[in-house]
Parts: structure tokens; sequence; C-alpha cells
């Protein structure tokens, strides 16, 4: 039986080798290993990011802001050619690259007007006056160097038949010499593109590269963007140039470029471009591996309406590189990236220029797969044939130091700039040594039965047994930990319900407690319980949150600005408007399961749990959306409070002092800052028992804040103790006597 094991073993280590190296050599390609190396060459791209700036490529950014100043996009020509005008003329910018595209000609009122105009005045010259937005850029693009963009595209799965172009092309790439046409190379071919329109194209290209694209259609099957192509055949059989490759060709002077051709057994195939002694690893199909250097915004972004406003400093302009392009959301030009899940394209492309100046690509050789293929035939016939006659342990050490192995050398490939591949390797190693150790393990525990079962009337086997709670077991047990506990309430929720239909109320309920619940899990919350229209909810368990006073104000206020976005709901369907109160208390409670033997509960229990019920009870009394702790406020420093009461709450005999939480420290405005500083002065005062001056200072703050319901109530208080001084014993404690 152990013997047909072992060849059952080795029968099926060498079907995972058989398979992934079916895949490398391209026999049976497997979605499930691309996709592992996908996310094995992500993590390799994260960990290697060298994070340096080139202070030379700067991004000029058609921001949300310069959207919301200048207007919605596209812009009037004019602007265009006013900003790209401003780079040269006053920053000094060497090259501007295009990441947009001027398809159409821009309408113009009085140009379309004018041949009507000359009918009915024949005195009138013969063109307008005025130069149009198009012959103003036009202009521009002819006195500077500048290298417009557009796109490729394939068919139209709606229209296949129709193949419609915009625009025109520029002058296609030219190589140096015709080896590379008798290769039949697969370009990246497309059918349509959508181009600048004349007049600005031509204009572009009396100055150098013209164009270039900055489409890119070799996008991943996760969606994710990790090659670009540097050149793409147009449906008329010619080679067009990237926009990066555009840019490098017209700031080296528009050299030659030439087809990197290499030819070993036989085969002959592209491995990149040599343009002007710069070199451009590719694939067999002209796509390289796009150079990340760092997360969105690595490289200097200089938001377009600065440059229009001269907000800009000239120093870092000065000789700059720049692409233009746009990061804002709404123009749609966010892509996913191995270094960001949303990462604007005029960045990718910045990229890819940067990784040619810097002579910084990952190259795959062509020998790359044979050579892996090759590795995992000899490496895993080698693991099949050994493992399973090795024990358990040697056979999980030898399989850590080959992993190790694997993964140096793989490492310092890629710091070479080689780029092998590693998933294939590691799936082989990690399937095969754990095949073989759970394969050994099972055969050593049942030659250790058949021992046993031989000789157990004998040696009687020793039984033990160990109970292994895990972390999320162990935290459902009850233990005291500093949380913090929220209750929140609905005032006169019974006058409101009154005046619906019980399926209105129940309608109302779920579109109440829907987004207040929302408003907690946002923010690591546990929801203890429902309570009709109120919630009980604590932070801190079952996860470890060392934030957690933080979290519960910051729900607090979240679930404040729902109830108000429902209010105005409710307004429009003609129903009353709802308020709440929210009490927070931080402090030691008792969590876990608790309850009975038909029913358990994760919950808190303790004084600190009921004193959070109590301040919540006490936001009626005072008009306030929300009351806090000394205790939460503590914990909070991020916070702006503004000082409320020094109470002593029903049931509980030590007082407690109360404050509203008014914003982050770092959001505050002066009137927010005034009114704390102002109210800590005058409550201050009322704690000395200096009511006369308490009471001047509350009466001068309500009548700067009319609508303030604590002012109002320390003024009657004021006034009472003026006249009743509450005597020498006096804590300065208010004693509330009802929940």
């Amino acid at each position: 039986m152990l013997r047909h094991a072992t060849k059952f073993q080795i029968l099926v280590s060498f079907a995972i080798v058989i398979w992934v190296s079916g895949d490398q050599a391209g026999f049976w390609p497997s979605q499930l290993l691309q996709r592992l190396e996908s996310i094995t060459y992500d993590y390799r791209v994260q960990l290697t990011l060298d994070g340096e700036v080139d202070p030379g490529l700067v991004i000029i950014d058609i921001d949300e802001r310069s959207i919301a100043e200048l207007g919605q996009w596209p812009w009037p020509r004019s602007v265009i050619a006013e900003l790209i005008d401003t780079l040269f003329a006053v920053h000094g910018m060497t090259l501007l690259g295009v990441d947009v595209v001027f398809s159409e000609p821009e309408q113009n009122q009085l140009r379309d007007s004018w041949p009507v105009l000359l009918e009915q005045f024949p005195d009138l010259p013969e063109e307008p006056p005025l130069m149009t937005g198009d012959e103003q850029l036009a202009n521009v693009l002819a006195s500077w160097p500048v290298v417009l963009g557009y796109y490729f595209a394939g068919l139209d799965p709606a229209y296949p038949d129709v193949l419609s172009s915009v625009g025109v092309l520029p002058p296609p790439l030219q190589l140096l010499d015709d080896d590379w046409q008798q290769l039949d190379i697969p370009w990246v071919r497309a059918e349509r593109f959508t181009s600048n329109f004349e007049l600005l194209q031509n204009a572009a290209n009396s100055v150098g590269s013209g164009a270039g694209f900055f489409d890119n259609p070799v996008v991943d099957a996760d969606g994710m963007i990790r090659r670009a192509p540097m050149v793409q055949q147009a449906a008329n059989g010619q080679l067009y140039p990237a926009l990066s490759l555009s840019m490098l060709l017209e700031l080296l002077g528009n050299p030659p470029v030439q087809a990197i051709i290499e030819t070993g057994a036989g085969v002959s195939q592209l491995e990149g471009f040599d343009v002007g002694g710069f070199l451009i690893p590719t694939d067999s199909r002209g796509i390289v591996q796009v150079p990340w250097y760092g997360p969105e915004r690595h490289f200097n972004y200089v938001s377009a309406v600065d440059v229009l406003s001269g907000e800009v400093d000239s120093d870092l302009l000065a000789g700059s590189i720049g692409i233009l392009g746009t990061s804002a959301p709404g123009l749609k030009d966010l892509r996913s990236t191995p270094v960001g899940a949303v990462f604007p394209g005029v960045e990718i492309n910045i990229s890819l220029l940067a990784g040619m100046l810097h002579q910084r690509f990952l190259s795959e050789p062509a020998y790359a797969r044979a050579a892996s293929t090759l590795l995992l035939v000899v490496l895993g016939s080698i693991i099949s044939v050994a493992f399973p006659y090795l024990t358990a342990f040697r056979v999980l050490a030898a399989g850590l130091i080959l992993m190790s192995v694997h993964i140096l050398i793989n490492t310092w490939m890629w710091n070479e700039g080689l780029l092998l591949a590693f998933a294939p390797v590691t799936v082989v190693l990690i399937g095969t040594t754990g095949l073989h150790l759970l394969g050994n393990y099972w055969r050593e525990s049942q030659r250790t039965s058949q021992v046993t079962s031989l000789f157990g009337q004998y040696v009687p086997p020793e039984l033990v047994s160990d109970m292994v709670r895990s972390d999320f077991e162990t935290s459902l047990v009850g233990a005291e930990k500093e949380l913090t506990v929220m209750f929140s309430d609905i005032r006169n929720f019974t006058a409101f319900s009154e005046q619906v239909s019980p399926s209105q109320l129940s309608e109302v309920m779920n579109r109440l407690l829907t987004p207040l619940t929302r408003a907690i899990h946002a923010n690591r919350g546990t929801i203890d319980k429902y309570m009709g229209d109120a919630i009980m909810a604590f932070w801190g368990a079952p996860l470890a949150d060392d934030a957690h006073a933080d979290h519960a104000l910051q729900s607090a206020r979240d679930m404040q600005n729902a109830l108000a976005q429902l209010n105005s709901e409710f307004k429009d369907e003609g129903l009353p408007a709802l308020a709440m109160g929210i009490g927070v208390h931080t402090g030691p409670m008792n969590v876990g399961n608790m309850g009975s033997e038909f029913r358990m509960a994760y919950t808190v229990l303790g004084d600190n749990v009921n004193l959070g019920s109590r301040v919540e009870g006490l936001t009626k009394s005072y008009s306030l959306d929300v009351l806090t702790t000394d205790a939460t406020v503590q914990q909070a420093p991020d916070w702006l409070f503004r000082p409320v009461d020094k109470v002593r709450v029903k049931g509980r005999r030590q007082p407690v002092m109360l404050y509203t939480p008014l914003c982050r420290r770092q959001e505050a405005g002066s009137a927010q800052k005034e009114l704390t500083a102002r109210t800590r002065e005058a409550f201050d005062l009322y704690q000395d028992q200096k009511f006369a001056l308490s009471l001047a200072l509350w009466n001068a703050l309500a009548l700067d804040f009319p609508d303030d319901p604590v002012s109002k109530i320390y003024i009657e208080r004021c006034q009472i103790f003026a006249d009743d001084a509450p005597g020498e014993d006096w804590e300065g404690v208010w004693t509330h006597t009802s929940k």
C-alpha cells in the first residue's frame, strides 16, 4: 500500500511539473498561472520603487481646480494656446507633449456667419477681423516644440463594417532599414484613429515630430496596465510612434530609429529599438514593460490654472520636459496599475518617457521563456524523484532552501533589468513540496499506525488532547477592556409615529437605521443592539482599536449628517423632521459572549455602559445633538470640544464632566475656536461661584450666538445663584434626578 502511495505521489508531482512547463512553453496557456504571474509582478514593482523624482519632468495638470476656475473641459482653443505659449515664452520649457486630442475645429459664430455678412455688407473685409481660437493655437504649435496626441482604436463591435477615423495622422515612423519587414512582426494593429484636425496637425508637423498616440490597447486580462506599445501599425500599413517615443525623437532632433533584431537557433525576432543611442527593449510585438517610479503624483504636477495665473515657480518649469494631461476623475483618464488602482494616464506616459531618458526598462530576452521552461523540467524532475524518499522535515527544509535561492536569483535578475517569470517556478516549488510534505507525513503516520496496531497490546499508545483556541474565539470570552460606547435615540419619535401609518413607520425605520448603521460600520464600530428607534454600539472589540474614541466621535458626526440628509427627504415627502441625541463615553467595560444556555449575545456591561446611556439622555436637557464625557475627550486629542457642564447623573454618585464635540481641530474656524474659549472662561467663573461675572460673559455670548442653548441655561442658573448662592460646599455639580 505504501509503495503504491509513493508511485502515485511521483505521478502527481510530474503532472504538476508538466502542466506548469507546458504553460511556460506556450503549449497550453493557463489563466491561473498568468494571473499569479501578474500578482507577483505587481509585488516586485511595489517593492522596488526607488522614490526618486526627476526634476526635469513635469505634468501640466488639467485638474479639478483648473476646471472649476476656467470652466468645463474642453476649454476654448485660445486658452490652450495661451497656456502653451506661457509655458515656453515665460517659463522656458524645453518640450511639451499633449495627452489630449483636438479632433474637430472649434465653433466660431463670427467666422461661420461672415459669408452671410459679406453679402449684406460688401465693403467688409474678406476675412473676419479677429483670429479664431484654432488659428491662435496653430500659430503657437508652429512656434514651439509641441508633440500632439491622438489615439488608435479597433473595430466598433456595434458597427463592424464602419472604419470611421477622425482627423489626420502625423508622418509615420521611419525605421532605418527594411530588415524588420521580412520578419512579419505581429505589431499591435489599429483599424481606426481619432487624431487632430488638419490645421493643428500640420502646424505641429512643421516644427518637429508632430504627434504620438497615447492609447494603450494591451491592457491585461485583470484590467491592469503593466505594458505599453511603443509603435502601432495603422490600417494603411504604416508604423506610428507612441507619444513618449515621439517626444524622445523630438528631444533628440529626430534621429534615425533602428529596429533591434536578434537571431538565434534559426529564429529572428524584434528585441527593441535604438533611438539615437537610447535603447528601448521590447517584446516581439514592440511592447515595453512600463517603468514604474512611484505611486500616483510621483512626478511634479503643476496645475494649468497656476500657469495661466502666473502663480507657478518658473524655476520648476525652466528647461523642463512636460506633458499636458489631466488627473480629474470626470475626464476619464484614470487607469489601474501595479502602483495605484486609480492612476492618471498622463503619468503613465511620462513614466515611459522617463524610462527612455534614464534607460530604465525591464527586458525579457527571447531566451527567457526557453530557459525558464528548461529550469522547470530539470528542477521539477529532481524534486519528483527525490522528495518522496525524504522525511517530512527534510522535504520542508529542502523546499524552503530552493524557494530562497529562487527568490534571490529572480530578485538579482530583476535589479539587473532582466524580467524572468516568477510564478511558474514558485508554483512548482510550492505545489510539489506541499504534495510530498503531505504525502510523506501521511506515509509516516500510516507506518506508525501499523507499528501501533502490531505492538499496541504490549505497549499502549499515549493519547494527548489539546484544545486550541483562535484569537477570535478567545475574544468571545468575557473580559474587561477600555472601550467607547455610544447610545443614540430619536427624539419625540412616538409623536412622529402617530402621524404615519404602520406600513410607513416600518419603511421609515428601515430608511433611518440603514444609514445610521452604515456610519457606525464605516468607522469600525460594533452594533450591540437596536432598541426601537435607538441604537447601542461600541468600539474597541472584538477587534482591538487604539483610536476607538476618535472613531466613535466620527461616527456620531456621520450619523447626524445622515439624519440631516434623511430629513431633507422627509421634508419633500411632507413628513416632519427628526432630531437625534447621541451620548458617547469611554471607560473600562466587560465585553464578551453573555446570556443563557438558550440565547447568547456579544455585548458590553458595566457602570460605564450605564453612564453612556445617561449621557445620551442628557442631550435633551441641553438641547445638543452630541454629548460626551471627559474620559472620551482625553482619548480624542484631534477633536475640538466645548465644555457643557459638570453633572451627577441619576443612579451614580461620582460627577462627570460633559462636553460637546464641535469638529476636528484642523477643521476648526475662528467662530468655533472663539465659542470654545469664551465658554471655558464663563464656565470657570461659574465653577468659582463668581456668578455676576459669569452672567455677563454668558449674556455677551448669547448676543453673539443667539441660537446657543448652553448660554440660555447658564444665564438662568447664574441669575438664580446670584440671588441665592449655593454655599461654600458646592462642588459646581448640577444633579439630574431623571434619566
